[in-house]
């Protein structure tokens, strides 16, 4: 990336940082999640055990609310712009399509980040102020769970994020109008998410894979990763538990989906 790539990269981060801070939407979406997230709390016996139990919680509502979020924050960033005549003018100046995806990533993620710690807080705050209980499940583990539990469930559920919005940011650059862009979020997402352990699945039903190697296989997708990371990060660290896949592995697959995605959007941007 040379020099003007960089200062582009800059510009249109602080740009996006400005116009998603300034959007209404972006604080009625990670309002909203903060509250479900606290009313998973709530109503989950888990809080007044501790942290590793409302992980266990918040698990699945996680899963599912936050990647949406995500592709809501960008399905449509490069649709706007191609349809304000932005992007053809990126067009002609000489600076990288990847430069722009990057920037918008950037800018966005940023964002997108700070939004889900700060819609997790709540959460937080509810656990600490409601730990005094024992359940007989969790009560054995006590000693061994604590707030860096629920921060690294909070830390995966962004890496999480930040990969859903890549993909959004390469369905936005693919779709042709809005309506579009939510139908491939959604397919995409589906995909995505649920592929690599149906494919597993069917790859053990032939004989092809054997049962050793299905959770390694599984993690290969977005949602897998999510869950083999929380898994191995927070619940088996909780539990002195053998992780059934290395961390690493997670974190490679989450980090995979979110360079692809990124690529293809800089791909097909203009």
């Amino acid at each position: 990336m040379n020099p003007l790539d960089a200062r582009h990269v800059v510009a249109v981060a602080r740009r996006e940082l400005k116009t998603t801070t300034r959007s209404r939407g972006t604080v009625v979406l990670f309002g909203g999640l903060a509250a479900i997230l606290l009313g998973f709390t709530w109503i989950g016996e888990g809080h007044a055990a501790g942290f590793a139990p409302t992980v266990v919680d918040l698990l699945t509502p996680v899963e599912l609310l936050v990647p949406l979020i995500a592709f809501a924050n960008g399905y449509r960033v490069f649709v706007a712009d191609r349809k304000r005549g932005e992007l053809p003018i990126h067009s002609i100046l000489p600076v990288s399509r990847g430069s722009v995806v990057l920037g918008t990533f950037i800018g966005r993620g940023a964002v997108l980040a700070l939004g889900v710690a700060a819609a997790a807080l709540p959460a937080l705050c509810f656990v600490l102020l409601s730990g005094d209980g024992v359940n007989p499940l969790y009560a054995a583990q006590r000693g061994a769970d604590s707030p860096l539990l629920f921060l690294r469930f909070v830390a995966v559920a962004t890496l999480l994020a930040l990969c859903a919005l890549a993909l959004a940011l390469a369905v936005s650059a693919v779709a042709k109008s809005a309506k579009g862009a939510v139908g491939l979020s959604l397919g995409l997402w589906a995909v995505s998410a649920t592929g690599a352990d149906a494919l597993a699945l069917a790859a053990l039903r032939r004989g092809l894979l054997g049962t050793e190697m299905l959770p390694t296989a599984v993690v290969l997708g977005p949602g897998g990763a999510y869950r083999g990371l929380v898994f191995a990060t927070v619940l088996d660290a909780a539990t002195a538990g053998t992780a059934a896949i290395a961390p690493s592995v997670g974190v490679l697959a989450l980090f995979g989906w979110t360079a692809a995605g990124l690529t293809l959007a800089s791909a097909m941007l203009w």
